[in-house]
């Protein structure tokens, strides 16, 4: 048998619980909401630099143009570019790509030593990652 006491102390929790519940609702129904609004097709990704034929010491521009339903993506949280050596993992350069507009994200950088090496853009949009690869040959 319960008690008025236990009684009003029930629903004292149960009332407070209620209260409370309404409004972390509230916030996590805004954060939802912000989820429906985040398109589920995937994010695409053209990497490409210039010059093609690329130098030992000469400047490089990478660049990554992104995209999502066929419309440029100007918020990308993180865009970098990973280039490592094929032969010698441990030469590595890691640019951070900067918006230009468009959905067109860009760094520059140039190589200390000829030899192929493997170019990934790292792009972080919109809930989801992608990172194309593709080979870079270095000549003297």
């Amino acid at each position: 048998m319960i008690k008025p006491k236990q009684l009003i102390a029930l629903l004292f929790i149960v009332s407070m619980s209620t209260l409370g519940g309404c409004s972390k609702n509230s916030s996590e129904h805004n954060h939802m909401q912000a989820a429906v609004n985040v398109s589920m097709e995937p994010i695409k990704v053209e990497l490409s630099w210039s010059p093609e034929q690329v130098k030992v010491h000469e400047p490089v521009s990478f660049k990554a143009v992104v995209t999502q339903a066929g419309e440029a993506v100007d918020d990308a949280k993180e865009v970098l570019f990973e280039i490592v050596n094929i032969n010698d993992e441990s030469i590595k350069l890691e640019l951070k790509g900067t918006s230009s507009g468009s959905g067109t994200y860009e760094a520059e950088g140039s190589f200390a030593q000829e030899g192929k090496y493997s170019v990934t853009s790292h792009v972080t949009a919109r809930t989801q990652h992608s990172m194309p690869s593709k080979e870079l040959t270095v000549l003297p």
